[in-house]
């Protein structure tokens, strides 16, 4: 990364990839895969980029499988915000978070992929984080990389 104080949220990278944990994100493991190159669109990135997609978000997913075994791996790309690379959101989904959902005031009895994205978002997300919860993000990261080491 460009940036050294972005370092620290860092999971791993390739040539065209970078995957970070979300920096305001309270749920471990939710993470961000980020394209290098300065386009916000799939289509508008070097074919090698796009050849390389497919195993970066392989590998991510095994690495949050691994950390969290969970229910699912949801992975999204919204796209809306100006000045962004194009990148993927990517969250483990336990069945504590789906039981959270569905107990929390407007969300539906039997929560889906679309419920999990938006209470991940507005629960956990959205905010700075305090130093309690940065202390926990940081070891979070650390536990994730040390994953990811193994899987290359």
């Amino acid at each position: 990364m460009s940036n050294p104080e972005e370092h620290q949220w860092l999971v791993f990278t390739t040539d065209h990839w970078r995957v970070a944990h979300r920096k305001d994100a309270r749920y471990p493991g939710y993470l961000i895969v980020s394209s290098r190159h300065e386009s916000s669109e799939l289509f508008c990135l070097p074919d090698e980029a796009l050849a390389e997609l497919g195993s970066t978000l392989s590998r991510t997913e095994k690495i949050l499988r691994q950390a969290y075994a969970p229910f699912k791996v949801i992975f999204y790309k919204l796209g809306f915000s100006a000045g962004f690379s194009c990148h993927f959101h990517v969250a483990p989904v336990t069945r504590e978070l789906i039981n959270e959902v569905a107990q929390h005031v407007g969300y539906d009895n039997d929560p889906d992929g679309n419920d999990a994205i938006l209470f991940l978002s507005r629960v956990y997300c959205e905010r700075q984080l305090s130093e309690l919860e940065y202390a926990a993000q940081k070891k979070t990261v650390e536990r994730l990389r040390s994953i990811g080491e193994t899987l290359i």
